[in-house]
């Protein structure tokens, strides 16, 4: 029996399984097996599977239900596992070279139900270590209540011990979004696992979560997916504050720790939901502005005071009622001026992906045909005719007015920095088109294995 289990998702990412395989190939440590799970309908995958499994000692494979999800695949292997510990991966991610290692050693060492590595974000956008995950990996023994996990309840790449997932018959939940937050949860506050950090184990993964590169099918910002989210945190925050209450005898609202939860909840909600809320309806967004004036009804007046700080390119703590609420109020009006409008569809649909929903689009007539559907009728899109068509827009605009010359998809990260910028009208035109170069020079780089600092 081997000490360490590495159950791999392989959907119809060829690409992407064979990258995260040969991570493992790399491994300092041949203390493991790699079980790889097989979903989806169109098998893409067979063939690579049957390579490494037929070329490498311990691989292996098993088959889940074609209409599995990630969690549901996740249980498929974990039900198969024979090891001490169980590590989950998805295709296209990767584990560095000494990880494996260090997870058995740090393991020894400590006999921890769960173990958390450093984790590397990477993938279209500027890739970078999260630093909550950072100060997780330091900590040999983490709280339950420590800062760092509750702003890593979602994360990949933790590592899990057999026993303990047998022991409660934990099983990841069949649901699109927050499967590992869920999971974890259930670990740590309903069963007191305990956890370690481990700094010398470094996941790479292609997300922080749903939306960091577009949309999942099953997992779009819509009013299901909301109310998973906020059942998962309703379940938290009354988990924290039962805690408190119980330790300290007293509970005030204001402990540090709950507000923090409070805060992260608020967090979860913005970065996932209200970033992406031209993806909702009008009752969606109005459940979410309900949510928010419940968790600000908890806060304390310095907890109120953060949410600007952290959200300075968003309007908090006032939202919008409706999608034509914030459509008649945009921080920046843009004015697609391109020669090709067959590139059209990427450009449009990079800006509602973008993490800055304030913002309105003139399009020309001519342009019109390349438009996909489901943005045609869109509160914030408005279509004028050829003839004086600068003219038209930049009477109409209430944002400021920035022309759009390269049908290049944007960074999320380009609108955001604009609408918080503190200059003249005329020079936002200048900032814009240098932002966009700074962040297509640096996917560009990106995409040739370099970087740019």
């Amino acid at each position: 029996m081997s000490k360490l289990t590495v159950i791999v998702t392989a959907f119809n990412n060829t690409e992407g399984l064979r990258y995260t395989l040969e991570s493992l190939c790399e491994q300092s440590s041949e203390e493991f097996d790699v079980l790889i799970v097989q979903c989806g309908a169109h098998r893409k995958n067979e063939d690579l599977i049957r390579e490494y499994c037929n070329e490498y000692v311990g691989f292996a494979t098993v088959s889940a239900p074609k209409e599995s999800l990630i969690p549901d695949a996740r249980n498929v292997g974990a039900a198969k596992a024979d090891s001490d510990l169980i590590l989950f991966m998805t295709e296209g991610d990767y584990l560095a070279p000494e990880s494996v290692e260090s997870f058995l050693a740090n393991y020894e060492e400590t006999k921890a139900d769960i173990l958390c590595p450093r984790l590397y974000i990477s993938g279209e956008n500027e890739p970078y270590y999260l630093d909550w995950a950072d100060m997780l990996a330091t900590v040999p023994h983490i709280g339950k209540f420590d800062e760092a996990l509750l702003n890593t309840l979602d994360a990949e790449g933790r590592v899990y011990k057999k026993k303990f997932f047998d022991l409660y018959s934990l099983r990841f939940p069949s649901q699109p979004i927050l499967y590992n937050a869920a999971f974890l949860t259930e670990c740590v506050y309903r069963c007191d696992a305990a956890l370690s950090g481990v700094a010398g184990a470094i996941y790479d993964t292609k997300s922080t979560g749903v939306f960091l590169n577009g949309f999942a099918k099953n997992a779009a910002p819509n009013s299901a997916n909301l109310k998973l989210c906020c059942d998962l945190y309703d379940g938290i925050v009354e988990i924290v504050k039962t805690s408190l209450e119980e330790e300290t005898g007293a509970f005030t609202g204001e402990e540090y720790t709950f507000q923090e939860i409070l805060f992260i909840y608020f967090t979860v909600l913005t970065d996932r939901f209200y970033r992406y809320f031209w993806y909702l309806k009008d009752e969606d967004l109005e459940a979410l502005r309900q949510k928010y004036e419940a968790l600000s009804a908890l806060m304390t007046e310095t907890r109120k005071n953060k949410i600007p700080a952290a959200f300075k390119d968003l309007r908090f703590p006032s939202m919008y009622m409706s999608r034509k609420d914030a459509a008649a109020l945009p921080m920046v009006s843009l004015l697609l001026d391109l020669k090709d409008y067959e590139d059209l569809p990427e450009l449009i649909r990079s800006l509602y992906l973008g993490r800055f929903p304030f913002f309105e689009v003139f399009l020309p007539e001519r342009g019109k045909a390349a438009l996909p559907a489901e943005y045609a009728d869109i509160e914030n899109m408005h279509v004028l005719p050829d003839a004086g068509f600068f003219g038209a827009a930049r009477a109409a605009a209430v944002g400021v007015p920035v022309n759009v010359k390269s049908p290049e998809p944007l960074d999320p990260k380009v609108l955001s920095e604009l609408s918080v910028v503190k200059a003249p009208v005329p020079v936002y035109q200048y900032i814009f088109a240098s932002k966009r170069k700074k962040y297509a020079a640096k996917t560009y780089l990106k995409k040739k294995g370099m970087s740019m600092h």
